[in-house]
């Protein structure tokens, strides 16, 4: 996983369209993959992003649900939300909003969203179960689900500083993923994009699912 602008274009974004986000927002990007190529928001759809930092995939999002659609980034850092408030209103997008919370208890109603993604956060939740569960919970009948993470295929995830801090402690392999999520109640789970990762013993993968309608 790499940060900043010059990752942007390494993990699948289109590098015209994040340029044309504020500099704080890319300086900020930590993510490993790009589920909004698989999620394929809609105009009108609600999109919630979880662990959402300083906002990138929200304010991509916001472009293709537009202004008749709404995105929420859930995220528990302080910091992180202020930064993405700052470029919010620095955009005018007013139907794209910011709240701090945690992934295992999602301070939304159940069935408010269409889409969830998240860019290699779900990781890092030590309840792993409790995020599947809250957003089988959060998403609408027939709503879909695109994860981009870090997964676990060979030796390592032994939770070392220096993993937590390559984003890889916490990694599930394919499998326990797939079956969290099915546990959970979500159907057609499959890992939908795979490339190799910077840790030895571990690949970036997208995972998608859907919400029985």
């Amino acid at each position: 996983m790499g940060t900043g602008a010059s990752n942007i274009a390494r993990i699948g974004y289109d590098p015209a369209r994040a340029a044309a986000l504020p500099a704080p927002v890319l300086a900020a990007s930590a993510g490993c993959g790009n589920p909004l190529a698989r999620a394929r928001p809609r105009p009108g759809e609600t999109v919630l992003d979880l662990g959402s930092g300083g906002g990138l995939d929200c304010f991509l999002a916001a472009g293709e649900v537009g202004p008749t659609g709404r995105v929420i980034g859930l995220d528990m850092t302080g910091a992180m939300l202020e930064k993405a408030e700052a470029a919010r209103r620095a955009l005018g997008l007013a139907h794209v909003e910011f709240r701090r919370g945690e992934m295992e208890a999602m301070p939304l109603a159940s069935a408010a969203v269409d889409i969830i993604i998240s860019n290699c956060a779900v990781n890092l939740s030590p309840d792993k179960a409790a995020v599947f569960r809250e957003a089988f919970r959060v998403l609408r009948p027939g709503g879909r689900l695109a994860l981009s993470d870090v997964l676990r295929t060979g030796e390592g995830g032994g939770g070392s500083m220096e993993e937590w801090c390559a984003c890889i402690a916490g990694a599930l392999t394919p499998g326990e993923f797939l079956e969290g999520l099915r546990a959970a109640g979500f159907e057609q789970a499959q890992i939908a994009e795979r490339k190799p990762y910077i840790a030895e013993g571990h690949e970036s993968m997208v995972i998608t699912a859907e919400k029985p309608g």
